[in-house]
């Protein structure tokens, strides 16, 4: 394990995997394994909006366009959270939270990251990863 906890997703287990191709991945991360909470990072270890290439970042809006549909139509969330501070792990990347209808609001935005103690589930984390995982490999009618 390293420093970047971004960096160590590259050997996440199957299971946790939801998405990847050659620049973008999609994890479950161990300690933000609440059901409908993903990583979205870029694969090589670059820091800030400055750090990926103008070509890394073209297929960022693809992928998490792609990744939040997949993750409300599998959660029934109506909307996906983007959250990126860069503060205890610099490496690009997203935590990406479905956001479900029933939030209260005092938990609405950032306030959200208050409730990971209390909502991790492995098993249900990665039972809603499977069928978001699905969804993104699926063919399309």
């Amino acid at each position: 394990m390293s420093d970047c906890l971004p960096c160590d997703l590259e050997a996440a287990e199957s299971s946790a995997i939801i998405y990847r191709d050659e620049t973008w991945s999609c994890e479950i991360a161990d300690g933000y394994d609440v059901p409908g909470w993903f990583i979205l990072r870029l694969r090589r270890h670059a820091e800030g909006w400055a750090g990926p290439t103008v070509e890394e970042l073209s297929g960022f809006g693809p992928v998490s366009q792609k990744l939040a549909a997949a993750i409300q139509s599998a959660t029934g969330a109506i909307g996906t959270y983007f959250m990126s501070f860069g503060e205890n792990y610099p490496h690009f990347h997203f935590l990406v939270i479905a956001r479900g209808a029933d939030l209260p609001p005092d938990s609405r935005g950032a306030a959200i990251l208050a409730r990971r103690a209390d909502d991790r589930d492995l098993a249900a984390a990665l039972t809603v990863g499977a069928s978001v995982r699905y969804l993104l490999t699926a063919p399309t009618p």
